[in-house]
């Protein structure tokens, strides 16, 4: 058994296609100033704020002649829109992340958020274990930690002695996917694994704040801990409500503060 840390990391993001844009705009008679610094400007925040402002065709004054006021600041319109909840325009876009050396613990809670989401995990039943990987919570004593090294150690031993049961060299891959899914029976659901997780940021507001609660499983925490911080700098119009509260163990509560759910 050897000891991991999860690492995350923003692998992906909506791109825009800019030209399209900026034609899609002039057939709107849309193509205001302010639109071509939002198609200058962050990728995921210029698709959203340009999905929002389809609604009422808010690209600048004169294009809707029922209105006599557009905002012109991003940030601006993002918190309207946050305040008011209009949360489907944060669909359209969305982030990619990996998570790498989290357990089955983490990704069986992760896996519950269904809406908006994609997800690829390393399978079990492909992928043969060469050794254990296991993060230890650091709220544990060195004597509990011992127990569970041992523990793992008991099992990775049972592993290898049912692995060197079957003849590889003889098998197919068939039969090798269902001697492999076999042997993943009997390691333990803090094993390390990798996931690859996308979502849209309507979603991710909700799940960053549920899951950094202070009553949610501490390894999920510990990893949105990290989106967090991330969302925040790279999207800073979408999270502009997000604060970041201490919680007293090295790890923090995101909060949104216009409203929790749009």
């Amino acid at each position: 058994m050897y000891t991991v840390k999860p690492r995350v990391y923003k692998i992906a993001e909506t791109r825009i296609n800019a030209i399209a844009m900026e034609h899609m705009l002039e057939d709107l008679d849309g193509h205001s100033e302010h639109m071509k610094d939002v198609i200058s400007g962050q990728d995921s925040e210029a698709l959203t704020e340009a999905a929002g402002r389809m609604c009422y065709r808010s690209y600048g004054l004169g294009v809707n002649p029922n209105l006599t006021k557009v905002r012109t600041d991003s940030n601006e319109y993002f918190k309207n829109t946050l305040e008011k909840g209009d949360g489907s325009i944060f669909e359209h876009a969305s982030v990619t992340f990996a998570f790498l050396g989290v357990s089955r613990v983490f990704t069986h809670e992760l896996v519950r958020h269904r809406v908006g989401v994609a997800i690829s995990q390393e399978s079990m039943r492909y992928v043969r274990i060469t050794d254990i990987g296991m993060w230890l919570p650091d709220t544990l004593n060195e004597r509990q930690r011992n127990i569970m090294r041992q523990s793992v150690t008991y099992t990775e031993q049972a592993y290898r002695d049912l692995e060197d049961s079957f003849d590889w060299g003889k098998m197919t891959m068939t039969e090798k996917k269902a001697a492999t899914s076999t042997l993943r029976r009997i390691v333990p659901d803090g094993i390390a694994t990798n996931i690859i997780w996308t979502t849209n940021h309507r979603n991710l507001r909700h799940v960053l704040e549920m899951r950094t609660d202070p009553a949610a499983e501490v390894e999920i925490r510990m990893v949105f801990d990290e989106v967090g911080k991330i969302v925040k700098e790279c999207y800073p119009g979408i999270y502009q409500d997000f604060v970041r509260e201490n919680t007293g163990d090295d790890l923090g509560w995101w909060k949104a503060t216009l409203r929790r759910k749009v």
